[in-house]
Order: structure tokens, then C-alpha cells, then sequence
């Protein structure tokens, strides 16, 4: 395997739940599972680990960071203000290739996700390449380390509580409200949908607790 396939194949495992948090990672195993030299096995975890997605165990290997759900309010009210905020400068500041992108995104995701019933990885790897393509288009570089490290902790606590393929549907109609208005070029639209967007999110994960 390729070592972008590799670390791919790897950032899933551990995003989706597949590789549980606390789950003790060894070498030769991922070597061996991955098909991958040692080398080129060492970036991958250099930087899974820049991810803090794992940590070093001095002679154990490496371990896949824990979860605090209990963190879950005080992580969504951050990310709620903060995808708002990028999504006001987006919409003065995207460009029409970024904006094409986004479109494409959404029509990609709902075309794979009528050929098949799951859509675990799916939604993981459509959800991800959307939130990129949208914090760049912010153009504030500070902004877009700081969402993506909180988008990757919500994408495991959204696997982490079982909520893979719930909503997915509507998770995708609410990013095409986005889409329009960040087309209209309009900052405001564009903030409160992104708001709406991540409360959605916070609504179907509290549903899980109660």
C-alpha cells in the first residue's frame, strides 16, 4: 500500500470508531496490516500523532487518544462560533473554483450514497473534504489549523456514539443551504446556516444521552 493510502486507511480507522480510543497501536502489526515499509510507517504516526489522534507509549508502541464526551458542550459552543465565523468570511472571501468544489462535494457524497447502504466512511470522507475546502476558503490560516483539529474530535465523537449514518440525508441538505448562501455571497446567511449546521450535529449526539 501507498503511504497516503496507508495513512488514510488508518486516519479512518481510528476516526470511525474502528480502532478504539485507548486501543494500543504496535508497529510490525501495522506494518504487516497496511503493507508498508517501517519508514515510511514512522510519518504516518508522526503525523497522526501532529492529529493528536495517538501518543507515544514509551516501549508499548503508540495508543489512540481517549474521548472525553463529557467535553462535548464546551467543544460544540467553541465550534459553533468558530465555523460561523469562518463561514462570514468565506462568503466574501471564496473564490468561484472553491465554490464549484463545494458543489461537487455534495453531488459526489449523494451519488455514493445511493449505490450503497453504508455510509460510514462516506459521510466521514465527504464531511471532511467539505469543512477543508470551506475553512480555506476563509483565508485566516490560524482559523483553519484551529477547526480542524476540533472538526476531527466531533467526527470521533459523532462515530463514538453511534451516530455513523444517522441523519446523513439531512446533514447533506443543510451543507446545500450553506452552499446558496455562499453563493449569494452573503456573510450573514452563510454564518447562521453554519451555526445551524453544528447544532444539528449537537442535537443528534445529546439524543444519544438521554
Amino acid at each position: 500500500m501507498k503511504k497516503e493510502e496507508a495513512y488514510e486507511e488508518l486516519r479512518v480507522r481510528i476516526i470511525t470508531n474502528a480502532v478504539a480510543p485507548g486501543e494500543i497501536l504496535n508497529e510490525k502489526d501495522l506494518m504487516a496490516q497496511l503493507a508498508i515499509g517501517r519508514s515510511p510507517l514512522r510519518e504516518i504516526l508522526f503525523r497522526l500523532q501532529e492529529e493528536n489522534l495517538i501518543k507515544p507509549l514509551p516501549r508499548l508502541g503508540y495508543m489512540v487518544t481517549t474521548l472525553d464526551i463529557f467535553e462535548v458542550r464546551e467543544l460544540v459552543e467553541l465550534r459553533r462560533e468558530l465555523e460561523g465565523f469562518a463561514g462570514y468570511l468565506a462568503a466574501q472571501r471564496i473564490t468561484a473554483e472553491q465554490l464549484a468544489g463545494l458543489r461537487t462535494i455534495i453531488r459526489e457524497a449523494e451519488a455514493e450514497t445511493s449505490e450503497t447502504q453504508d455510509v460510514s466512511n462516506i459521510s466521514e470522507y465527504f464531511d471532511t473534504r467539505f469543512h477543508s475546502l470551506l475553512y480555506r476558503a476563509a483565508g485566516n490560516q490560524k482559523l483553519v489549523k484551529t477547526l480542524q483539529d476540533l472538526h476531527i474530535v466531533m467526527l470521533r465523537i459523532w462515530f463514538h456514539v453511534g451516530l455513523d449514518a444517522i441523519g446523513f440525508a439531512d446533514q447533506a441538505q443543510n451543507l446545500y443551504e450553506v452552499l446558496e448562501a455562499l453563493e449569494q455571497r452573503d456573510p450573514d446567511k452563510t454564518r447562521s446556516a453554519m451555526e445551524d449546521h453544528v447544532d444539528q450535529y449537537a442535537a443528534q449526539v445529546k439524543e444519544q444521552f438521554l
